[in-house]
């Protein structure tokens, strides 16, 4: 008996364990999907995380679940960072038409769901913090389903620069509003403005920092060694999630930050930014979604009612709008914008990564917004593969990706 309670102790505490599991039962829901032409690999990914969760056949225990968390910062930390090298402080800053689209999905979302929030009866805080998280979207779901789809072309690259920014901007408004839930828990102003002040320009920081190393490594290669390019990335990244945990700074900033300070610190040779995630990255990704479906609590959701599906309704209409308002008033097409949209639709890692950040420092309001949150998170990438999937398709761009042409360096001119 003591030797059962041993190895079932050891079980819920191994994340080798969950890694493997993750990785059998994903790879078996991608084979799946492939036979079903109509799924997208993801949801796939995620239905059989639900099936051997702990509200399915328990494979996964809540316990591994938490244990998992580490699996979880590393896809995240590389999706993060793969989705800043897209945007180069000055490309970026010179596009107006970005600008001006990224600002009024951002606007007009976030407007949407506070007003919605509100008109639901949630507190008024409560209801800016599910507004600021929400603001944001998910790269795993675009990034994955493009290269799944081998997309390439203007609205995709557009897309994903949009997702790169509408994650800063979600960042700065949820770090706007945490200085007041922690007052509101605390009663401290000083730690109410100096810890979120502390994790925003932390994370700044650090990003920049490894950033520099990274490129100034990258630049002692020599011919023949392009092959450490993709140690150099995985390296840097790791590092700068290491740090950010050490030093309690933002682990999902960080990196997003970190890939737009390669960009602009590298130079022409040696590009470490164009370097591809490939079957490694794969790895990453299946787990991050296998883990996601397994967090979906169906009971919890139902109990929930129409709020989750309300917001989601808001937030959808609101980026909709700001991307045709904006799209118009620039001559984009209609259709692109409304497939632009869709591919915005998803909402995931930094959606997550907020929400347990606001748990940990003001635990009253986080639990309200981890509820409604992860009832919009559940909802949005159920529907969100087959979102991004249908896009591409209505757009014209599955299947242009030429196997030899960096799809991130010609990104970078959107």
């Amino acid at each position: 008996m003591e030797l059962l309670s041993f190895l079932q102790l050891q079980t819920a505490v191994n994340p080798l364990l969950i890694f493997g599991i993750a990785l059998i039962f994903g790879v078996a829901g991608g084979i799946w999907a492939n036979r079903i032409h109509w799924m997208p690999t993801i949801t796939a990914f995620m239905l059989l995380g639900l099936i051997i969760g702990p509200n399915g056949l328990k494979l996964i225990s809540k316990p591994m679940l938490a244990q998992s968390s580490v699996l979880i910062d590393i896809a995240l930390g590389l999706i993060m960072y793969k989705l800043g090298t897209m945007l180069h402080p000055y490309a970026m800053l010179r596009s107006r038409r970005l600008l001006s689209m990224s600002l009024a999905e951002t606007a007009l979302g976030y407007a949407a769901v506070f007003g919605a929030g509100l008109f639901l009866g949630l507190d008024t805080l409560v209801a800016a913090m599910i507004a600021a998280i929400s603001v944001s979207s998910s790269p795993a779901v675009l990034v994955h389903v493009s290269e799944e789809m081998r997309a390439k072309g203007p609205v995709s690259y557009r897309a994903k620069s949009l997702v790169a920014m509408n994650n800063l901007f979600a960042f700065f408004l949820f770090t706007l509003s945490l200085p007041f839930s922690i007052d509101a828990a605390a009663g401290d102003w000083s730690m109410a403005l100096g810890f979120p002040a502390y994790r925003l320009l932390g994370a700044v920081a650090v990003g920049i920092a490894v950033a520099w190393l990274a490129v100034q490594v990258a630049r002692q290669l020599r011919v023949g060694d392009d092959h450490y390019r993709f140690a150099i990335v995985i390296g840097s990244v790791m590092l700068t999630l290491g740090i950010c945990f050490s030093l309690s700074m933002s682990a999902l900033f960080s990196p997003l930050v970190m890939g737009i300070a390669v960009r602009w610190f590298e130079t022409s040779k040696h590009k470490i930014s164009q370097v591809g995630l490939g079957e490694g990255g794969d790895l990453f990704f299946i787990v991050l979604f296998v883990m996601a479906g397994a967090k979906i609590d169906l009971a919890n959701l139902w109990a929930l009612g129409l709020v989750p599906i309300m917001l989601v309704l808001c937030r959808g209409f609101g980026k909709t709008a700001g991307l045709y308002l904006a799209g118009r008033f620039h001559g984009v097409d209609d259709k692109a914008s409304a497939a632009a949209s869709m591919m915005l639709m998803p909402m995931a890692g930094m959606a997550i990564g907020l929400v347990s950040t606001t748990m940990k420092l003001a635990p009253e309001a986080g639990s309200i917004v981890a509820t409604v949150t992860f009832g919009m998170v559940a909802i949005l990438e159920s529907i969100g593969p087959f979102l991004v999937t249908r896009a591409l398709v209505l757009c014209d761009e599955a299947g242009k990706l030429d196997p030899e042409t960096d799809e991130w360096q010609e990104a970078s001119g959107t």
